[in-house]
């Protein structure tokens, strides 16, 4: 569990007669994560026979379920031959490329219309009609908005061979300027320097007559064509409702026969034959190589190879339900390494663990669940995370009934009292802080045991827990927090002379200069008291608050009642985010730190689907 699953490297070559039944096979068993073949002395294989004829029908197919709004993601897999998908979705594509069609010109028709009133009516204002700003060689035509007020004078500075209207709108000078075309352009130079903004006028040059009575009938044609639009809508929706469970079966279909088709290109050739290399889980290397030579009538050759130091290979996670659930803040922070811890089973229990006592109230961890439970519900591709965060709000029940607080209330005393207990809950935060830092000294000196030897483990990582023996035994009698004997006092000296050896051996001057951290990473774990300390505080004062507006009279009721439902609202709200954020972030700085690194790439066997996640 608290490593990645074993991975084997399996080589398989033969005759290109066998590859599409050996593609095939492959995808049925879903475990081959495929090794893209580089080319070098041996070429690139090439797609299935069929991969052009496949990718087409795959594209129109995507493309007609777009434009029919079809969802085909919940499509079920159904068995199908590809000449009659080809043959049904000719007629499917037919009419439905009819009705996409007369939809998209009425909504072009309209989008056209749309423009043309606006024009329409802004030339209405001035009561002038569109046909005056046909083109002409011997007049230019201005019109738009201009800020300035000396617009008329300014003109008259150029010629008074110009004709002007102009009228107030949006407060702005609407203008509409007729010019000899001699200074049309001096007159655009001098209306950019008052701030000229010109309408365009293209949509209706070509109409004739006065702007109202044209507007008139656009409004009318706008208007038959809105009951047009509505109708070619109903006749699409009715195609689609025809269609789609044929379209989405035929595009499920048909994006595995793609997939199918295109995978050789990740494999090598030579003229005759192929080969290609993929990682298998261990435990079905044997189970690969025998469906293989089957499906192949025993034309392959399939072998085991060794897999190197410096290889990349892809991390399967090997983890319980319970534990797959964690997953999500793993991924979030970064995959193992093959040949790291999975941190995922650990995160699994200590996440929870700390939220519930960072938050600890009966009534919050049942709302808390209720909305975690119905969100997983709502939003399925954050399975996961939602998991984990019932098994959180449970955690929160749970010292809820331990501190005896009921959305802020105290009713009974049976572990800790939290408003008074400062102590006892700062002694459990920094115990907690100790085990969990030192836990993960213990898992980074397997690794550095397993990869460096025992005297590099002994260095880099239990350094560190003798550093932190020594400490105590020298520096608690010398702050008056600690009474030892000489013998102790001593021993912690030279415990903590050795860690510093050890480290200067391991890191050098750097390992010297980060002493101090093992300290402000343990102290850390004191925000597990002071998060749980400020959500029961507020909870106590939004209580205190209602309290003293009840007893006001019945006249505050109801803003005793508001004060009750925001308040508690506004401190779940913290009680999610607060205690969820600084959990996983003291498993990601003070925790993963001690032991993990990251950066494993994922493994993705060919034919499986990719799972949804909120990552």
């Amino acid at each position: 569990m608290l490593k990645p699953e074993s991975m084997s490297k399996l080589f398989v070559a033969g005759p290109k007669s066998a590859l599409p039944k050996v593609v095939s096979r492959l995808h049925e068993l879903k475990v081959a994560h495929i090794i893209e073949h580089k080319k070098d002395k041996f070429d690139i294989c090439q797609p299935l026979k069929d991969f052009d004829r496949i990718s087409s029908l795959l594209v129109q197919l995507r493309s007609t379920i777009s434009h029919l709004g079809i969802n085909a993601e919940d499509a079920k897999l159904k068995e199908l031959k590809i000449p009659q998908i080809e043959k049904d979705f000719q007629v499917v594509k037919e009419e439905a490329s009819q009705a996409v069609e007369l939809l998209k010109r009425i909504e072009d028709e309209l989008s056209l219309i749309s423009e043309q009133k606006k024009a329409l009516e802004t030339l209405s204002l001035l009561h002038l009609s569109p046909d005056l700003f046909r083109k002409s060689r011997l007049i230019t035509q201005f019109f738009g908005y201009v800020d300035s007020s000396e617009l008329k004078h300014r003109l008259h500075t150029i010629t008074s061979r110009f004709e002007i209207k102009t009228e107030q709108h949006d407060k702005k000078t609407l203008a509409a300027i007729f010019v000899d075309s001699e200074f049309s352009e001096q007159f655009a130079k001098a209306l950019a320097e008052l701030s000229f903004s010109e309408i365009d006028l293209s949509p209706v040059k070509e109409l004739r007559g006065n702007s109202k009575e044209l507007l008139e009938r656009l409004s009318k044609r706008h208007a038959l064509l809105e009951t047009q639009l509505g109708s070619a809508k109903k006749k699409i929706a009715s195609i689609s409702k025809k269609h789609s469970t044929f379209l989405s079966e035929a595009e499920k279909f048909m994006s595995i026969e793609a997939e199918k088709s295109q995978i050789p290109l990740s494999f090598g050739s030579t003229r005759e034959t192929f080969f290609l290399k993929a990682y298998i889980p261990k435990n079905s290397i044997a189970n690969v190589k025998e469906q293989l030579l089957k499906a192949s009538g025993g034309r392959i050759y399939a072998v085991e190879e060794s897999i190197g130091h410096d290889e990349d290979i892809p991390i399967k996670l090997n983890n319980s339900r319970y534990v797959k659930n964690s997953e999500f803040f793993t991924k979030l922070f970064a995959l193992p390494k093959y040949d790291e811890f999975d941190p995922s089973a650990l995160i699994a229990y200590t996440f929870p663990l700390f939220f519930g006592f960072m938050l600890g109230d009966v009534i919050y961890g049942l709302i808390t669940f209720a909305l975690f439970f119905y969100l997983k519900k709502k939003i399925p591709a954050g399975r996961q995370f939602f998991n984990m965060m019932l098994a959180a709000s449970i955690g929160a029940i749970i010292f809820g009934f331990l501190y005896g607080e009921f959305a802020g209330l105290e009713l009974y005393h049976f572990w800790i009292e939290r408003t008074h207990d400062f102590d006892a809950l700062m002694m459990i935060s920094i115990i907690a802080g100790i085990i969990h830092v030192n836990f993960g000294l213990m898992l980074g000196f397997i690794n550095e045991y397993r990869h460096h030897g025992l005297m590099k483990a002994a260095n880099a990582k239990f350094s560190w827990v003798l550093l932190q023996i020594g400490g105590v035994l020298f520096l608690g009698p010398l702050l008056s927090m600690l009474v030892v004997s000489p013998i102790l006092f001593y021993l912690g000296i030279f415990l903590f002379v050795i860690a510093v050896i050890m480290l200067l051996k391991a890191e050098g001057f750097t390992g010297i200069m980060e002493i101090p951290s093992i300290l402000t990473h343990i102290m850390s774990y004191a925000r597990l008291m002071a998060v749980g300390l400020a959500s029961v505080f507020i909870a106590v004062m939004v209580n205190d608050l209602v309290t003293f507006l009840f007893h006001k009279g019945m006249f505050f009721w109801p803003l005793a009642l508001i004060a009750l439902v925001v308040g508690h609202t506004f401190n779940i709200a913290l009680g999610i985010l607060s205690p969820s954020l600084h959990s996983i972030r003291l498993h990601y700085v003070e925790f993963f730190s001690k032991f993990y690194q990251g950066g494993g790439s994922e493994y993705r066997p060919f034919g499986a689907e990719k799972e949804k996640s909120l990552i």
